[in-house]
């Protein structure tokens, strides 16, 4: 048995409070909802029956979350029903039953309410932007080109804004929903739709009823003008795709691969799909990217795509990540959001999963080592635990650790065990505790279970600590002798994290041969010598490249360029690649053009990309060696980003004989090639980049369009001010990046078309407030508090003669003027 990492009591110290589990005093078994809509208040007109029963002890008094309700009645259901008296405080309904409810007593609580959601006040997280629960879209039909939608978003406690509930994550209810919507109106809960009945108003009611458990926080609706295309899984299970209309035709190019999904991951985990469908459906102005709600994803609008947009980003991970939550966050629930890892780690690691079986390692690699980088970009993240018991609210674990950071540590644990434990434990994991709410513990015991080791070293270490090593790897090699001694110095901060116990492979390359050795890095300064039956080419500190750490190693270019060639992985691969640009090679050898020239051959576009990474970072009178392959990688390349990468390294060349290649691809079938293209025109001529770009100022992409607006801010001198607002109103989750080039154009414009977007400027800001908008918006005074200081100086001068008063006086009262015409767009 290894030995336990010790934790430090000084970094136990936490301003933070202490997020807890919900102590359960009742269990909330079934829910029943009878829901109707009020489109101009926005409210939500509900009759709700709870059927609870005491969790242990003997309970009088019931707690249920209610978020802003107007309360008509509550009522105790039985042979004779009564009202019964309660408190509210806009947030929790309180009854006091008097006698109290044995665990042997089972009880139905009847509420009449109406539910006031887009009046609530809640904070949301990065990754779920608003907290209200339930969205009214576009309730009035006043936006013309959005259709009218109801959707909910429960994750964390948010679905308490709409109905009764005990909203924790350790609650699991069945449920049965009736929907009252108008004739016309498609609906979508979970379970399984019984049936549909039609009212004499012209309008339709919905049952829908799930019957196996689920936390109240996955519970969903979505309510609009939806195309409905069915598709199966087995043959026997629906699998359900819900779209606007104009959409419905690429319905199977964006989700056809989900029956494959979900067979990949069911064999992959032993656990077969557990609910009774599989629906997914597309909404507007969604709060996050998506919502793995049971058996009913919700997602935003970008997931809707045409098969152009298709060919730069199909969306399978996120469709992936939503699956995979099935199991992991939907059939078996975190028990706190301290415990959230649990959920969003492994739908994280889940991408990868689908990746690796669907396009192989190299691929599933190339895509997840963004997952590192994105964690070790965030300094701050560093000091966070991955289980985090102290955070300042729960929304606050939806971050890089939970997902990004986490879905490495999974990548280790599995890469330890081997791959028949980790999934041998997985599948125990999940049989042991379906239905059931967890926390890391669990996980724990189950690899223990499989693996017959003590893993508290490892859970220690990684889920309950925060940070990473950093190691400093030096190779020593004596000739003489054919070995090579390895010194890995953890170079962290020991006293705060720890002395690391790391697994690791270590691949020594000699003569055409490589030999692995499985070591255990576990002193702050570790040695080892390895020997070899004839020189050694190469030492490999971490083969399998999947150590969460910052690495540095005193390899030779010489070596990198052996790892390049000779090592198998992506990673590796990566790494070289990276190393060489960074020694900043000072010109091309026959071995480098040799490498070159392989990689942008390679059939993976992944090492085409690096392939071209690795050209651009040679001198530049050596670019034009392969000038010819990157016009053909720019014009012919089967893969989009290849495409846009190669028409990168194009317009970074110093000559103009490209812009026919440019302008050809203006017309290319990728949005992200006519982007790269219409911004190497822009780099070589403004005006020619403007041409073209207006052709595309009508397209939906909306990362399409957040780089089209950049050149329409730096070079357009044209009236622009509607389309910008256009952009902005449907700018969704690039609303920050396209109100910057939005502001960029305004300030170099004059004072009258700034006022005259002004009223349109200042509704979206209005009904879209937040601090990091108003920031943009106020760089608006930069020019004008500059032409006031500029007067007010000149007006200090004792010398100045009347008419150059006037005109001063004049300067500095129109700066003021519009200083304040911007303030008054941001004013609360």
């Amino acid at each position: 048995m290894l030995q336990e990492i010790t934790v430090t009591e000084t970094r136990k110290t936490q301003s933070s409070p202490y997020r807890e589990s919900h102590s359960r005093k009742f269990d909330l078994i079934h829910t029943v909802l009878h829901l109707s809509f009020d489109y101009n208040k926005q409210h939500v007109l509900g009759k709700a029956v709870l059927t609870l029963t005491p969790y242990f002890y003997d309970q009088k008094v019931l707690e249920l979350d209610a978020k802003n309700f107007i309360i008509h009645r509550v009522a105790l259901l039985g042979k004779d029903t009564v009202s019964i008296p309660f408190t509210y405080d806009e947030k929790v309904i309180r009854i006091d039953f008097k006698q109290a409810f044995t665990k042997k007593d089972t009880f139905n609580i009847y509420l009449d309410y109406t539910a006031r959601p887009n009046e609530i006040t809640q904070e949301g997280s990065a990754a779920i932007t608003d907290a209200k629960g339930l969205y009214f879209i576009n309730p009035l039909k006043t936006e013309v080109d959005k259709p009218r939608q109801i959707w909910s978003q429960g994750e964390t406690q948010s679905n308490s804004g709409w109905f009764p509930t005990i909203d924790y994550p350790n609650e699991r209810m069945t449920q049965e929903l009736y929907l009252t919507v108008d004739a016309a109106d498609i609906t979508l809960s979970n379970g399984l739709l019984v049936y549909s009945k039609n009212n004499s108003n012209n309008t339709r009611t919905d049952y829908w009823s799930q019957k196996l458990p689920a936390a109240p926080y996955l519970t969903m609706i979505a309510i609009g003008e939806f195309a409905e295309t069915r598709d199966f899984w087995r043959d026997s299970i629906e699998v359900n795709y819900y779209l606007e209309k104009a959409y419905q035709p690429y319905a199977n190019l964006i989700f056809g691969s989900t029956p494959e999904m979900m067979e990949c991951f069911s064999k992959r985990l032993g656990v077969d799909y557990p609910w009774e469908k599989f629906s997914q459906i597309v909404v507007r102005d969604f709060v996050s990217g998506a919502m793995e709600n049971t058996s009913a994803v919700v997602h935003f609008d970008l997931v809707q795509h045409d098969s152009r947009e298709h060919l730069d980003n199909p969306w399978e991970d996120i469709i992936a990540h939503e699956l995979f939550h099935h199991w992991f966050g939907d059939l078996v629930t975190c028990e706190s959001w301290s415990n959230i890892p649990l959920n969003e780690s492994f739908a994280t690691y889940g991408e990868y999963i689908w990746n690796e079986y669907k396009y192989g390692k190299m691929a599933a690699d190339c895509d997840f080592d963004e997952n590192l980088k994105q964690y070790l970009r965030q300094k701050s993240a560093h000091k966070k635990d991955l289980i985090r018991f102290h955070c300042r609210t729960q929304e606050d674990m939806f971050d890089v650790v939970s997902y990004q950071k986490g879905s490495r540590v999974l990548h280790m644990l599995r890469n330890y065990v081997g791959d028949d434990a980790f999934f041998a434990a997985l599948k125990l994991y999940l049989t042991n505790n379906k239905f059931k709410s967890v926390e890391i513990h669990n996980l724990r015991l189950a690899f223990e279970e499989v693996t017959g080791e003590d893993l508290n070293w490892f859970f220690n270490q990684w889920f309950l600590n925060h940070g990473h090593p950093a190691l400093d790897v030096v190779y020593a090699y004596n000739e003489q002798h054919n070995t090579v001694k390895v010194t890995v110095k953890q170079i962290h901060d020991t006293v705060e994290l720890g002395v690391y116990k790391l697994p690791v492979a270590i691949d020594v390359y000699s003569n055409g041969k490589t030999t692995q050795h499985k070591v255990w890095v576990d002193k702050a300064e570790w040695t080892a010598v390895f020997e070899a039956d004839a020189p050694i080419d190469l030492t490999n500190f971490d083969a399998d490249k999947q150590l969460l750490a910052v690495i540095t190693e005193n390899k030779t270019t010489k070596e990198y360029e052996y790892q390049l060639d000779n090592a198998p992985l992506y990673l590796d691969k990566a790494e070289a690649v990276d190393a060489i640009i960074e020694n900043k090679p000072e010109g091309l050898t026959p071995k480098l053009e040799q490498q070159i020239n392989s990689l942008i051959n390679h059939s993976f576009y992944g090492l085409r990309e690096l392939g071209i990474d690795l050209l651009m970072a040679l001198p530049d009178t050596f670019h034009y060696v392969f000038e010819k392959q990157l016009v053909n990688m720019a014009t012919q390349d089967p893969k989009a980003s290849v495409r846009t990468n190669a028409i990168e390294a194009l317009s970074e060349l110093e000559t103009n004989k490209f812009e026919p290649i440019f302008i050809k691809a203006t017309q290319d079938s990728a949005y992200s090639v006519v982007a790269a293209a219409i911004s190497a025109l822009a780099d070589k001529q403004g005006n020619t980049a403007l041409k073209y770009a207006k052709g595309y100022l009508q397209t939906r992409n909306k990362v399409f369009q957040m780089r089209l607006s950049s050149v329409i801010a730096q070079y357009g001198t044209d009236d622009y001010t509607n389309y910008f607002q256009q952009q902005l109103q449907s700018a969704g989750h690039y609303a920050y990046p396209m109100l910057n080039n939005y502001i960029v154009y305004l300030k170099k414009q004059d004072s009258t078309m700034l006022l005259n977007a002004k009223p349109a400027l200042t509704k979206w800001y209005q009904a879209n407030k937040k601090s990091v908008f108003k920031n943009v918006i106020e760089n608006l005074k930069t020019p004008y508090t500059e032409k006031y200081n500029e007067a007010s100086n000149a007006l200090k001068s004792k010398k100045l003669n009347e008419a150059d008063k006037i005109k001063w006086t004049a300067q500095q009262q129109a700066a003021l003027s519009m200083i304040n015409h911007i303030t008054e767009i941001t004013n609360d």
